[in-house]
């Protein structure tokens, strides 16, 4: 993509890359910005809030369909939203944010498919290491009794079941969706669970797949998450499960080949401060460098983050809940780092590098290592939260160091280099995965999607399926795409 852009179009990013650095996402910080006559307009008939995924397809989506003229705005210098690639070195790059598609995402295979972009299978063969309860295992599965594999089994089969009588994409219709939403996931599975291995199976589950405690988590919520995925199974399997591969060339690169023929209609740098819907006007959406006028607005953003803009008019009550709500969420905040070594040394120990826990610091471990294997890559989820001596960034990669040899031996502590990306300080995103607690869905769930004026919503927070996975991104920005057409078309 880099190669395409001119110097004129370089000039304009970085500029607006050094405005946007001082502007915080704050209430002050909007107001500080005020309207100057000196501020160039631009008109185009769609503006496009976001370089995410969601965003860049609902770009993509909109060409396609015969609409040339619109603009993508981004607050970042770089596109990809929650998609993030590092290098490691050798050509490499390790993914920090998300990474994995597997079966019965459709939208995101035809797409790289359609953009010339492979995958291969992730790494999943060998035996999983498990920390569960204080005790360390080794295997296809941990360690448990006959009586505790009763249980959880007969716990999951009703939390599928109980999904799968849901209506996709709007929970918030379901019989009894106030009492779902108004329990807890956790309260729900100690009404049901006969042995203490239950529940902490699927702590370690909350915490690995939605960095959230089951305490806190809206069983809504989780419902609505599974029946979106297609229940249970294809969430929390790896190997034919949602985590089945991964990206040629990371993650980052579909947003990157999404952005290349954009060019000068992708603007970087531009945080949104403003957007005003006063019909029968045009539209006015505000940033710090340019102002532009248009006739639909597509806003691709987790919910939380649209705090972050003033609406004029304000949206609606339940909109603006939903948004907020989503904004308090007691959430763990997320780090994910890779730990490089000269090889994967621990598939030659028959392991595949994977760990799953519901306790230690680290909630999560897996292979990320090239498909070559040319060098071994641990990459690990876990949250200062739980884990406050990991808090300074010298000692945490120390501590990482220790904690894998733990699981994988002493040639843990041999690493080469370490990256990581904190999610929980990103100025952009509030945090990376978001759970809801319990109350918001049914309050404001509807208006996840429902456009709110000319505003449209896109994000994976807003699909139907796959929502929290590339995928619901993907397929939410056609669908914004798609209404914006239509609506320019009644107009």
């Amino acid at each position: 993509m880099t190669n395409s852009w001119s110097r004129r179009r370089f000039v304009r990013i970085t500029g607006g890359a050094a405005v946007g650095a001082s502007v915080t996402g704050s209430g002050l910080a909007r107001a500080a910005v005020p309207d100057s006559p000196l501020r160039p307009t631009r008109h185009a008939k769609v503006v496009i809030v976001g370089a995410g995924l969601s965003g860049l397809m609902a770009a993509r989506e909109l060409e396609r369909l015969g609409e040339r003229s619109f603009v993508v705005l981004e607050a970042r210098d770089r596109v990809g939203g929650r998609t993030l690639n590092m290098p490691i070195g050798d050509g490499h790059v390790v993914e920090v944010g998300g990474e994995w598609i597997g079966p019965g995402q459709d939208a995101i295979a035809e797409l790289i498919r359609d953009l010339g972009i492979g995958a291969f299978d992730a790494y999943y063969e060998g035996d999983t290491t498990y920390d569960i309860q204080g005790t360390i295992s080794r295997g296809l599965l941990p360690d448990v009794t006959f009586g505790e594999a009763v249980d959880f089994a007969k716990v999951a089969w009703q939390l599928d079941r109980l999904s799968k009588k849901l209506p996709l994409g709007e929970p918030w219709l379901a019989d009894g969706a106030k009492e779902l939403d108004q329990s807890t996931f956790g309260a729900w599975l100690e009404e049901r669970a006969a042995t203490s291995f239950t529940p902490s199976v699927f702590r370690l589950i909350g915490r690995a797949v939605w960095s959230g405690y089951p305490q806190r988590t809206s069983l809504l919520w989780v419902l609505h998450y599974l029946r979106s995925a297609g229940g249970l199974l294809p969430v929390i399997l790896n190997d034919g499960g949602a985590q089945d591969q991964r990206i040629d060339g990371g993650s980052q690169v579909i947003s990157e080949r999404l952005a290349a023929p954009l060019e000068d209609r992708l603007l970087l740098g531009r945080p949104v401060l403003r957007i005003e819907d006063r019909a029968p006007r045009r539209m006015r959406v505000v940033t710090p460098i340019e102002t532009f006028t248009a006739d639909r607005v597509i806003v691709a953003m987790a919910p939380a983050d649209t705090m972050r803009i003033t609406f004029q008019p304000e949206l609606p009550k339940p909109r603006l809940a939903l948004a907020s709500g989503w904004a308090r969420l007691p959430r763990l905040p997320l780090i994910k780092a890779a730990m490089l070594y000269d090889t994967p040394f621990w598939r030659a120990e028959g392991l595949n590098g994977a760990m799953q826990s519901d306790r230690s610091p680290i909630q999560l471990v897996f292979d990320n290592s090239p498909e070559d294997g040319s060098m071994g890559v641990l990459s690990c989820f876990f949250s200062i939260v739980e884990a406050p001596h990991l808090a300074d960034r010298a000692a945490r990669e120390h501590g990482l160091r220790r904690e894998l040899a733990r699981y994988f031996g002493p040639r843990a502590l041999e690493a080469i280099g370490y990256v990581e990306k904190d999610w929980s300080t990103d100025p952009w995103s509030t945090g990376c995965i978001t759970p809801l607690t319990p109350g918001i869905l049914t309050a404001g769930g509807e208006h996840l999607r429902k456009p709110a004026g000319r505003i449209h919503w896109a994000g994976t927070e807003s699909a139907k399926r796959w929502c929290g996975y590339m995928d619901g991104a993907i397929s939410a920005g056609a669908r914004a795409a798609s209404e914006v057409i239509a609506s320019l078309s009644s107009q």
